[in-house]
């Protein structure tokens, strides 16, 4: 992504008084996420989707 799109990117977001540097860090966490998104695999059904879900577990006594 070069500065000239990180700088249409943060327009087209509303995002316009980012400083040269903040236009850096929107380049290159876009092409960071690019790049992990294009290692997702992408022939998986609905059903295998990972569940988001965290519990801790039971201690003893609780719920008494």
């Amino acid at each position: 992504m070069t500065s000239d799109e990180a700088r249409r990117l943060a327009q087209s977001l509303g995002l316009t008084k980012l400083s040269g540097s903040d236009l850096d860090l929107l380049a290159q966490g876009t092409r960071s996420n690019i790049a992990t998104t294009a290692l997702l695999p992408k022939n998986l059904h609905w059903t295998e989707e990972p569940a988001h879900v965290f519990r801790l577990p039971l201690t003893k006594g609780a719920g008494k």
